[in-house]
C-alpha cells in the first residue's frame, strides 16, 4: 500500500490530541473515516479534523472499501468484537490499551488475527518515544551493570469523575478494572519491553474507599523469564501523586517516571549520581508508534507494540488483581 487509509472506531478524548491527528501527519497515512455511536459527535469530529466520512455504525466503517486499516479507540469492552469484525474483513488492526477487557479477550483477539492472517498492533506508544528508548539502550549497554530487580511505585489522588461514578475507567464491565488497568498497564508493558516476558506474578487488589466498583489499590511481585525480579504498589486513593520506577543493577540504580514524559532520568552508577534530560515529547504522543505501524504495513519497518506483547501485559494484570 502506498498510502494506508485508516478508519477510526471511537471519537473520544484519547483521539483528539494523542492519536487522531497523527494519522493525517504521517507520510503514507491518511484518516479517511471515523465512527461514533453518536452520529452528531462523529460528524463534528470529522469536520474539525478534516476527515472525509463519518459513520454511526461500526460495521459500515469496517466494510468501507476505501478503508485499509482499522484503529479501535473505544473503551476496552468493545475491543474484542470490533477486532473480530475487522479481522474477518482482512484489515490490519491498531487497538487502544489495555488491549482486552480481560486476558481471555486478548487471547481470543491474538488467536483470531493469527488465523485470519491479519496484523494486530496495540497502542503502547511509550515504546516509540525517545525517553523510553533511551532507557532501554542504557540498560542494554550495561549502564548499571547486570539488572537484578525493579520496583514500581505509583500513587495518585482520587479523580473527581471517578468519585462521582461517571467515569467508565472505574467500571470493570467497561474498562476491565480501574485506574490500575488504565495507567498501570503502561509500566508493565515497558518492563516487558526492557526485560522480556514476565513468567510468574502474584498480587493483591482491594477496594479501600468503596467509592466505585473497581479496585483502588494493587500490590504484587513478579519474575521475568531472564531471572530479574520485580515488585510494585499502585495506590489510587493517596493524598498526592508520585510515580517512580527504580531498576537495581550490580553497578548502580536507574530511576524514571512513566507518567511524566518530560521528567528526567536519574542514574547512580558506582557512586556517581547524574540526572539526564530527555527530549520533549511530540505534540501527538502516539505519532512515533503509529509511524512504525505504517512502516510495518508498507514492508519497511517493525512495530515494537504487537498484539502478543499487549496480551502478555493483560495476563500480568490478571495475575496481580485476581
Amino acid at each position: 500500500m502506498q498510502t494506508i487509509r485508516w478508519g477510526m472506531l471511537g471519537c473520544g478524548a484519547v483521539t483528539e490530541q494523542k492519536s487522531g491527528p497523527a494519522f493525517q501527519k504521517i507520510v503514507g497515512s491518511s484518516l479517511v473515516a471515523v465512527m461514533g455511536r453518536n452520529g452528531d459527535h462523529a460528524a463534528d469530529y470529522a469536520k474539525r479534523h478534516g476527515v472525509p466520512r463519518w459513520y454511526d455504525d461500526a460495521s459500515r466503517l469496517i466494510q468501507d472499501p476505501e478503508v485499509d486499516a482499522i484503529y479501535i479507540a473505544t473503551p476496552p469492552n468493545a475491543h474484542l468484537d470490533y477486532t473480530l469484525q475487522a479481522a474477518r474483513a482482512g484489515k490490519p488492526i491498531y487497538v487502544e490499551k489495555p488491549m482486552g477487557l480481560s486476558f481471555e479477550h486478548s487471547r481470543k483477539m491474538v488467536d483470531f488475527c493469527k488465523e485470519a492472517g491479519v496484523p494486530l498492533f496495540s497502542a503502547y506508544y511509550r515504546r516509540a518515544l525517545p525517553k523510553f528508548m533511551q532507557i532501554r539502550k542504557m540498560l542494554a549497554d550495561g549502564a548499571i551493570g547486570t539488572v537484578r530487580a525493579v520496583t514500581v511505585l505509583l500513587y495518585q489522588r482520587p479523580i473527581g469523575d471517578d468519585l462521582n461514578g461517571s467515569s467508565w475507567r472505574v467500571k470493570p464491565e467497561i474498562a476491565g478494572g480501574g485506574r490500575f488497568h488504565d495507567v498501570g498497564c503502561h509500566t508493565l508493558d515497558l518492563l516487558d519491553w526492557y526485560f522480556g516476558p514476565i513468567v510468574e506474578a502474584t498480587g493483591i487488589a482491594g477496594r479501600q474507599e468503596n467509592d466505585y466498583p473497581a479496585e483502588d489499590i494493587v500490590s504484587g511481585s513478579w519474575k521475568f523469564a531472564g531471572g530479574v525480579q520485580g515488585s510494585g504498589m499502585w495506590v489510587f486513593n493517596a493524598w498526592s501523586d508520585y510515580d517512580r520506577v527504580e531498576v537495581i543493577g550490580t553497578k548502580g540504580n536507574l530511576s524514571f517516571s512513566v507518567q511524566d514524559l518530560e521528567a528526567p532520568i536519574e542514574i547512580v552508577s558506582e557512586g556517581e549520581s547524574r540526572t539526564l534530560g530527555v527530549p520533549e515529547p511530540p505534540q501527538h504522543v502516539a505519532q512515533p508508534l503509529i509511524q512504525t505501524i505504517v512502516d510495518t504495513l508498507q514492508g519497511k519497518g517493525t512495530c515494537p507494540s504487537t498484539g502478543e506483547s499487549a496480551m502478555r501485559t493483560d495476563w500480568v494484570m490478571s495475575q496481580l488483581t485476581n
